[in-house]
């Protein structure tokens, strides 16, 4: 119990460690902090055999984002519960249990305005991914500690720039909401996120 409410003083808003930690027990679901993935924020695993249900989320993320992820994937496990396998993992079921939990929780005492003011909006979309929700990640990567680069959106189109990875690369056209870009080590082209964090070159 001591060191799972100390897990999670290190990574919520304070006034929603109690919550997070009554729906995990509640639930009987295993936390897991993972090192940052690229490709997800959080992950869900129903239960199996004697293994309980499991939560994964990144340790990265900072507190307003790691409890949406929670929520997020927390929906995932109510959803489950009620219907196991017969319903789409996104499909309209879990949006209902996440928009559930996001109002259960729409607090001035756990979110700053500009993130309570979206959960409340009730003709928002909810996506499948907190990555593909860009209005979201743009208004949760304000509270991000320790930036050292800069989104790609904010730099002029044909600048060179290199990822956290060193990956050097040429900012290129805009395709809807994403970025084209030209890789200057293989001269392929990729898209990118408007905020991935880049170290412009020139």
């Amino acid at each position: 119990m001591y060191k799972l409410i100390e897990t999670l003083r290190n990574h919520l808003p304070k006034n929603a460690i109690d919550l997070v930690y009554d729906q995990i027990v509640k639930n009987n679901i295993q936390l897991t902090i993972t090192p940052t993935r690229k490709s997800k924020a959080g992950d869900y695993r129903p239960a199996v055999s004697e293994k309980p249900a499991r939560i994964s989320i990144n340790g990265s993320l900072n507190p307003y984002g790691f409890l949406l992820v929670f929520l997020h994937e927390l929906a995932h496990h109510i959803t489950w519960t009620k219907y196991k396998r017969s319903v789409a993992p996104h499909g309209k079921e879990w949006k209902k249990e996440l928009k559930k939990l996001h109002a259960e929780l729409a607090s001035d005492e756990i979110f700053p305005d500009d993130i309570l003011n979206y959960l409340k909006d009730e003709n928002r979309r909810i996506y499948a991914s907190t990555h593909a929700d860009i209005k979201m990640a743009r208004t949760l990567k304000k509270y991000d500690k320790d930036l050292n680069g800069i989104s790609i959106e904010s730099i002029p189109e044909n600048t060179i720039f290199k990822t956290a990875e060193g990956r050097r690369f040429k900012k290129l056209k805009k395709r809807r909401k994403n970025y084209f870009c030209l890789s200057l080590d293989n001269q392929r082209l990729y898209v990118f996120s408007p905020l991935l964090e880049v170290y412009p070159l020139n």
